[in-house]
């Protein structure tokens, strides 16, 4: 006696399926190397924001430092690309599901290429795992939208990380801002 069951598994679906297993471990590897590469960027802004204090401190006595501005640009620089890379973290935190990948996930590949871009010239020990980053992040996306047969809106994705990117650069300037009050060369 033979049992035929109501539920026919083929080559597609068997693929679908594989696919779609291997998306989360690459999620989970993406939200570490931002996680990675925010605990080395936080690292380097306490020990810039340690010597831009004690600069700062001898420019309010009317010695002027050359160096504590190039500093303390380094410094904002640093913080931008901290509160950008967390916009970045929370897009990841907020995927829920495998058809909501896509449209989350697309603005930050543009807000890690620009930190990556940002911080080139300044800390090399990030472009690897920020080049890295990327890669995974559009390889999510290209086959979370291959499996739902999701569009990509580049449009509303550059909208979103110029939203994104702006809302990072706000909250690091305020923080600087308020580390540094009086400062007018910036």
């Amino acid at each position: 006696m033979s049992v035929q069951s109501k539920w026919e598994v083929n080559h597609v679906t068997t693929n679908t399926i594989m696919r779609t297993s291997t998306l989360k471990p690459r999620l989970d590897y993406a939200t570490m190397l931002v996680d990675k590469t925010l605990d080395m960027l936080i690292q380097k802004r306490s020990e810039l924001g340690k010597i831009n204090l004690s600069f700062y401190a001898k420019t309010n006595k009317g010695i002027p430092i050359s160096e504590f501005k190039e500093n303390l640009v380094y410094e904002l620089e640093i913080s931008r690309a901290i509160e950008s890379l967390r916009q970045a973290r929370r897009c990841l935190d907020s995927v829920f599901g495998l058809g909501n990948i896509t449209m989350v996930l697309a603005p930050t590949i543009s807000v890690v290429r620009t930190v990556r871009s940002q911080l080139f010239g300044l800390l090399a020990d990030t472009d690897v795992s920020l080049g890295e980053l990327s890669l995974v992040l559009g390889g999510l996306i290209i086959d979370a939208g291959h499996l739902t047969g999701a569009n990509l809106d580049f449009q509303e994705a550059n909208r979103q990380s110029c939203l994104l990117l702006d809302e990072a650069k706000l909250i690091a300037d305020s923080k600087i801002y308020k580390q540094f009050p009086n400062v007018d060369f910036l």
